[in-house]
């Protein structure tokens, strides 16, 4: 799994009472094991775009993120509702058509995200290369030994992003609306 050292990579969100450090070993355990890679790839790219929707260097608060994401996979979702609640609060969309990162040949998707604050939004684009060739070669493959394949793929891959910073798996661009 994904050792001590790794886990110490945090964020933070302005909450009910103050600021929320929200660390991945929480988010996994809200999660799970099956959708570790997206899980962990959603986990660093809201690492780096909160930051860039801060005010004044304070932490942003969750309630006023709405998020647009071109995956519609658990690991994503369940990333993105952990830090943001907005899927509960009915602030969460998936749309298949955002352009970017368009790199499975098997599915209908994007490795991209909205992030919005108010008149401000952060766009996060996983990096060509991040997602080896054999984790698409995999996916969806129903044999048990790729099925068995994929998941310890996807265990590995998580290591390698939360051991990385978000701009190296990331581009984000900052936009005003």
């Amino acid at each position: 799994m994904i050792t001590p050292e790794q886990q110490a990579s945090t964020l933070t969100v302005m909450a009910e009472e103050g600021p929320l450090p929200i660390c991945f070993d929480a988010v996994q355990a809200y999660h799970g094991h099956g959708a570790l890679a997206m899980l962990a790839l959603t986990f660093q790219g809201l690492r780096g775009a909160l930051p860039r929707l801060e005010k004044e260097g304070a932490p942003v608060p969750r309630e006023e993120l709405s998020v647009v994401s071109g995956h519609p996979g658990p690991g994503v979702r369940d990333a993105f509702e952990f830090v943001t609640r907005a899927v509960t609060r009915g602030c969460y969309t998936v749309d298949r058509t955002l352009a970017e990162a368009r790199y499975s040949r098997a599915a209908d998707k994007s490795y991209s995200f909205h992030l919005r604050r108010g008149a401000r939004s952060v766009q996060g684009v996983l990096r060509a290369g991040v997602l080896p060739p054999e984790f698409f070669d995999l996916l969806g493959n129903p044999a048990a030994d790729a099925q068995r394949a994929h998941a310890e793929l996807r265990r590995q891959i998580a290591r390698r992003v939360i051991a990385a910073e978000p701009e190296s798996l990331f581009d984000f661009i900052l936009a005003e609306h």
